[in-house]
């Protein structure tokens, strides 16, 4: 996907390039399948902040500071970093990471409400304001509690990336969005290395029209309807040709209509819809004071594999009552270790797959002593995937002797809901 930059001003201080430029190549290692846009010197409510990273999980604001060393403060008084050359103070950081994120809420909400309507505003708040470091500076503990003030945080090089790997935004933002959020602060895209200004896309690029295969099979339907109808008029004996040739054309319409349908009819989590239910399910973990699980690509194949079996088969349990596979047996397609344990909860639902499926099942779970139990065991990585009305939740556990019992599968009767909107893009 790439780095894209965008900024309010030029940066103007050397220390502040240098640092942006350290981050940048920490970012083009753990983000290359991403899309990640770098903003830099962005006005907002006559403060500037020094570099936002806009990335899938929402804004993240860094405050660049040149010092390195141990730095001591708390919410209120001074605040000071003690160098190899002795104390320095400097402003209350706590409070200006406090102030810059408040006047970036204010600046977003009208882009967000205008563009992204889908996300509200407690979404938008819990947007982090973290201070950015020299490598080697130090934040010693029983100072502010990160795990209370969650988006505050002191990083470095050393620890960005391992910060940013656990986002608590609650949403996922798509490039389309991040164009519309750069937009809306009226940013100028630049190249980093270079400084010059990236010319914007000719407008017929942005308008460009795009036809996905269900649209084209309307328009070709179209096509032979009028043809149809010209001949019957204006040609003699076309009517016993007409009927003789209209189911072929039934059956070429139906082919198109069906291949095109695949395109507009989602069934099945994708690896995004994954994320995003682990992601929901670490503010529950973390509320409670449990470490979060980290995304695992072989535990989302695994369930989604799962799901199907189970959408396939219609049932809803551990083991396929006809084949007898089961989410240990099937572990080892996926990659996964003979020494890993399997964690596995089950949910169904009548009506086939519904946007939010996988947060509802994780409700279901996390209400249910035995399924929210092993939810909240020790797990190494996980994943949640659903199939039609059927989801799989996966956890990859190095630690059998703490594995709870296992929970009964859950299957909940919903009202049953429109089929329009079961209409998205297909699963990648």
């Amino acid at each position: 996907m790439g780095i894209r930059f965008f900024r309010g001003e030029k940066i103007r201080f050397e220390h502040e390039y240098r640092q942006i430029k350290e981050i940048v190549e920490l970012l083009r290692k753990e983000y290359q399948k991403e899309p990640v846009y770098v903003l830099t010197n962005v006005l907002v409510a006559n403060r500037q902040l020094d570099c936002v990273l806009l990335t899938r999980s929402g804004p993240l604001i860094l405050e660049l500071k040149a010092f390195s060393g141990k730095v001591h403060g708390l919410e209120n008084g001074p605040w000071e970093v003690l160098t190899k050359d002795g104390e320095i103070p400097i402003p209350n950081l706590f409070m200006q990471a406090k102030t810059q994120r408040q006047d970036f809420i204010d600046r977003l909400i009208p882009v967000f409400r205008e563009h992204l309507p889908h996300i509200d505003g407690s979404s938008l708040r819990k947007m982090g304001a973290w201070i950015y470091f020299c490598k080697g500076s130090t934040y010693p503990e029983g100072q502010v509690d990160f795990r209370r003030v969650k988006w505050f945080r002191i990083v470095t090089a050393d620890t960005l990336l391992d910060a940013m790997r656990f986002p608590d935004s609650g949403y996922s933002l798509r490039v389309q969005d991040m164009d519309a959020v750069v937009a809306g602060l009226h940013l100028e895209e630049y190249e980093f290395g270079t400084d010059r200004p990236v010319p914007p896309a000719p407008l017929q690029e942005k308008r460009r029209l795009w036809l996905s295969k269900g649209m084209v099979a309307a328009i070709v339907i179209a096509i032979i309807i009028s043809g149809a109808i010209a001949l019957y008029f204006l040609v003699p004996g076309a009517k016993v040709a007409m009927i003789s040739s209209i189911n072929g054309i039934i059956t070429v319409a139906g082919g198109l209509l069906k291949e095109g349908s695949r395109d507009l009819i989602k069934s099945g989590s994708n690896p995004d819809d994954s994320r995003d239910g682990i992601m929901y399910l670490n503010r529950v973990r973390v509320s409670g004071g449990i470490e979060p699980v980290p995304f695992d690509d072989r535990a989302y194949q695994l369930a989604l594999a799962r799901s199907s079996d189970m959408a396939a088969f219609r049932y809803l349990d551990y083991t396929n009552p006809e084949t007898g596979s089961s989410a240990e047996s099937m572990k080892g397609e996926f990659g996964i270790e003979p020494g890993v344990i399997v964690i596995e909860n089950a949910y169904g639902q009548w009506n086939g797959y519904t946007f939010g499926i996988e947060k509802q099942a994780i409700d279901a779970w996390v209400s249910d002593e035995g399924n929210r139990d092993r939810l909240f065991s020790p797990i190494e990585g996980g994943a949640v995937a659903c199939s039609h009305g059927y989801c799989s939740f996966i956890g990859l556990s190095p630690q059998p002797e703490s594995l709870p019992l296992p929970g009964s599968p859950l299957f909940i009767e919903r009202e049953e809901i429109p089929a329009a909107i079961n209409i998205t893009a297909d699963a990648a």
